[in-house]
Order: structure tokens, then sequence, then C-alpha cells
């Protein structure tokens, strides 16, 4: 700032101002007459345009840089903007199902709800309407006619490698009533072994009379 004031002053026409009137002092009047001589001195080492040519001289010696050349900006993510779950997504399954089936046997319709599924326990329930075609080919009344059917599933898994299985199943019409109970426990016993156990009990009271059977199994199954 000093230099360009200092430029201006040395630039700046001479103007002759009339003499005034001090006294008659032929120093002040020779003072007055020559305003060249009120101009301070320059002590500093840049006097004049001296940093603008310094500042010319920097940017001539400097390189060209070109954009191309620069590394790639590195992204900053700012605390809470990082995502908790990323790239993973998995389809929603629905607590509930409806299903209408024929077979050799029975023809009829079902509805399903898995009350609890999520964690260790896990609770379903079936029901549903239909007739029975044949007797005694599956698990049911033992003569042809509309019936209800119903069942009632629990599960628990027991650690990493044992879960247990309880499931009640019941069918009723024509005045007979079938009912099966059936308890089942699986082992990983080792890797590609599993110890399988199975207890069913079977009731039908056919036309009041009755019967009960009962069967259990244990098989030792290797997967390949």
């Amino acid at each position: 700032m000093l230099g360009a004031i200092g430029l201006a002053l040395l630039g700046a026409p001479l103007v002759t101002l009339p003499n005034p009137a001090f006294g008659g002092d032929p120093i002040l009047i020779a003072i007055a007459s020559d305003p060249a001589q009120m101009r301070l001195y320059c002590f500093s080492t840049r006097c004049g345009d001296e940093e603008w040519k310094l500042a010319m001289a920097r940017r001539q010696r400097a390189p060209e840089i070109d954009p191309a050349d620069l590394p790639p900006l590195r992204k900053v993510e700012l605390p809470g903007q990082q995502r908790v779950i990323g790239g993973v997504s998995a389809p929603a399954t629905s607590r509930e199902s409806r299903s209408m089936y024929s077979n050799d046997y029975r023809i009829g319709t079902r509805y399903g709800v898995q009350a609890v599924r999520d964690g260790p326990t896990q609770i379903g329930l079936q029901f549903g309407a239909g007739y029975r075609l044949a007797p005694l080919y599956d698990d049911g009344i033992n003569r042809p006619g509309a019936v209800f059917r119903g069942e009632l599933n629990l599960g628990q898994r027991i650690g990493d490698r044992a879960r247990f299985t309880q499931s009640v199943q019941v069918e009723s019409g024509r005045g007979d009533t079938f009912v099966k109970q059936s308890v089942r426990l699986d082992v990983e016993v080792w890797q590609n072994w599993k110890l399988e156990t199975d207890f069913a009990i079977r009731h039908d009271n056919n036309g009041g009379g009755g019967s009960e059977s009962a069967e259990s199994s244990i098989e030792l199954i290797r997967r390949f």
C-alpha cells in the first residue's frame, strides 16, 4: 500500500503553486514553491513496484499443473452418515398362509398362522375344513364325509445342536374324532450326522368304541 502511494506521488505532475506569504523567509518560500521536497523518503527494501515484480516472477517460475494429474478427492463421511446395514436385504415373509389342496383321500382348504416364529421358540396353528374321500390313507377318521381339521405345532431350540418339536393333530366329522400327538427330538451329533427320535400316540373313538396306538423310532442320518 505504501509503495502504491509512493508511485502516485512520484508519478504525479508537478504543480506550481503561488507563493504564499510566509513573512519573507526564503527557506519557507522555497519549500512551499516545490511540493516535491515534502515527500517522505522510502527506507524499505521494497520500494515502488518491487513487490509486484516479485509476484510476477514467482508466477512465471511456478510450473503449470494439469487438473487431470491431481489425485481424486477422498470422500469424507461425517458421523451419522454411515449406513448401519448396507447392501443386505431379505424379503419379508408373511405370518399367515392360506391354501386349497386335493389328493387321493381328502380335499379342502386350510389357514395357518405363525404366532411366534422369531427366536428359539416357535408356535404355529393350522385349521380348516374339507371332505374325506377315503379312510385310513392318512391320519384321520375311518370313514368318508365332511371333516374339520386342526393342528398345533410347538418348537423349541435347545442350544446350537438340538431341537424339540411337539405337535397335536385333530380331525373330527360324522361323530368321530381322531387325535394324534407326536414328540420329536433332533440332535446334531457330528458334522453331517443327525440323530432323530420320534414318538407318536394315535387315538380314534371310532363311533364311541375307541382305539389307541403308539409308535416310536430312532434314526441316525448322514447328510451327503
